[in-house]
């Protein structure tokens, strides 16, 4: 049984960002805050940049609320990484998080960039995998920390 609250809502609203106004950057603060990936140095001038710079950045709206996003990088010919995908704890399991990485996935694939990868967090593999991605066997995920002396 659908809650009343739900049932004002409507559907969720997918749509990709290229400049982001005050308010929309306000916002995704707010959802990167929550997931953790803001620092204090982090500035709206810097999310502007990060979101201008992605290949694509998706958000999904539902009653006029963000509720979560997704974004992929990559040279705009040949690769694209997905990354960022966040959904409002409150928001999971309903689907949101597979249709914003199918959404991210088709339009990657509608430009012409053939390979698609994503770093997965751990036990997140299977919820990838259901979105058609698999495990690179014989591959690890490294980080650049600087030259050893």
């Amino acid at each position: 049984m659908k809650s009343r609250q739900a049932e004002r809502t409507g559907p969720v609203r997918y749509g990709f960002l290229r400049r982001p106004g005050r308010a929309v950057l306000r916002e995704l603060a707010e959802l990167y805050r929550a997931a953790g990936w803001w620092d204090r140095k982090d500035t709206n001038a810097r999310l502007r940049a990060l979101v201008g710079g992605s290949h694509c950045f998706l958000t999904a709206r539902r009653g006029g609320r963000l509720v979560g996003m997704g974004r992929a990088i990559g040279d705009g010919a040949s690769d694209a990484y997905i990354q960022d995908v966040f959904v409002r704890p409150e928001w999971r399991g309903r689907g949101l998080g597979a249709q914003l990485v199918r959404r991210l996935a088709r339009r990657l694939a509608a430009d012409g960039l053939g390979w698609i990868g994503l770093v997965a967090v751990p036990g997140a593999e299977a919820f990838y995998e259901r979105c058609g991605f698999r495990i690179a066997p014989g591959h690890k995920l490294m980080l650049f920390r600087g030259p050893r002396p």
